[in-house]
């Protein structure tokens, strides 16, 4: 599909977009393969529900969209999370960049790039330190680009619900 670029449209969710970041959340879920507890499905979406509602009443979660005649085909998302100030992270403000997802006939276009721009802009306004996110191998490319490095020290993770 070509994209004329000057009719895509940028814009920042709001509450009422929550339908349409809820449906890009599973897509992105759905393509990655996580699908394996669809009888949860209905839950997710309750808790997807609350999740940017809340977090977006705080200002603590920013999504923008990318619009072409008026449907959506891209979203974004940087969630604020805090710790303890340390010396390279002296307000204490870590972004997470999450809900990276083009519809798959938009990608190759260069919009995931400017929304991440965009992200990179409001971490800045909110005096984040530092950016964290999990890449796909699709994605990682765009995210070295644009100055993300691999971490020093490897992520570890406990999931409680199988302890």
């Amino acid at each position: 599909m070509i994209v004329d670029k000057n009719t895509l449209v940028f814009r920042k969710a709001t509450v009422d977009d929550i339908p349409e970041l809820i449906k890009f959340k599973i897509m992105l879920l759905d393509e990655l393969g996580e699908d394996k507890n669809k009888n949860n499905l209905e839950q997710l979406k309750i808790e997807l529900e609350k999740f940017f509602r809340e977090y977006l009443e705080k200002n603590e979660f920013v999504s923008w969209l990318a619009e072409f005649d008026g449907k959506i085909v891209a979203t974004s998302g940087l969630i604020l999370w805090r710790v303890a100030p340390r010396y390279d992270c002296l307000h204490g403000k870590y972004g997470y960049i999450l809900n990276m997802y083009t519809v798959p006939e938009f990608r190759k276009h260069g919009i995931s790039t400017r929304l991440l721009k965009m992200l990179i802009e409001e971490a800045k306004k909110m005096n984040i330190d530092i950016l964290n996110l999990h890449a796909t191998k699709d994605g990682i490319g765009m995210y070295l680009r644009a100055g993300f490095k691999p971490p020093i020290d490897p992520e570890l993770e406990l999931n409680l619900d199988s302890i």
